[in-house]
């Protein structure tokens, strides 16, 4: 449980800061929050709603990370979250969208739509909401948007790509970024058994922080 976590990070620190998923996705917020008040310790605890999820928090949580690592103060790393929340940003395609309608992310005239069309929904987060983003034809479609999103970047400091068990179409995409950035900067990620849960598989995503102007 998030209390025994607090507890056990407690025995070696008097200051916790966690960042969660958006809280307009899952409970794990309010959770988080509500666990604070059943620790046996006595440590500060902060909770951060990150508004993203899968490596688009995960960079909000790195950024965060390294700046505690270098020694700055809990409120510090909390200033250093809140800004880094709106400089990520990512891109997600689906094959469907009836794992998410399932889960109740989604309407079912969304997910009926992307079906009777027979696309391939492409999805964002926006104010930690699921927003469309659009929807493409084909696969290969889908990843030449993924694509185009990245490389409209100005500046890049993080990216990956994270999938749910299509690693092919993931290592194409990587291949072809690698033509504009680094390979041994693209973090490569499968997302969890949780995740994968409500996107179902052929989940496909592109995850930055970083500067488009």
């Amino acid at each position: 449980t998030f209390a025994e976590a607090y507890d056990k990070l407690a025995e070696g620190t008097d200051e916790i800061l966690a960042i969660i998923l958006s809280s307009k996705l899952s409970a794990t917020y309010e959770v988080a929050l509500q666990s604070i008040g059943l620790m046996k310790r006595q440590c500060r605890v902060e909770v951060i709603d990150s508004q993203w999820a899968v490596m688009a928090q995960g960079f909000i949580v790195m950024k965060a990370a390294r700046a505690a690592q270098a020694g700055v103060s809990l409120d510090e790393a909390i200033d250093v979250t809140q800004k880094t929340i709106p400089c990520v940003d990512m891109r997600a395609a689906f094959d469907t969208l009836e794992y998410l309608k399932r889960g109740g992310r989604i309407g079912k005239a969304q997910a009926l739509m992307g079906s009777m069309l027979r696309v391939n929904p492409l999805i964002t987060l926006k104010d930690g909401v699921l927003e469309p983003a659009g929807r493409t034809r084909s696969r290969a479609k889908a990843i030449d948007y993924l694509y185009d999103f990245a490389v409209s970047y100005s500046h890049i400091e993080e990216i990956a790509v994270e999938d749910a068990a299509c690693p092919d179409d993931a290592e194409l995409l990587v291949e072809r970024l690698g033509s504009k950035f680094p390979k041994e900067r693209i973090y490569r990620s499968k997302t969890t058994p949780v995740i994968g849960t409500h996107t179902g598989p052929g989940l496909l995503l592109v995850a930055i922080l970083g500067d488009r102007d």
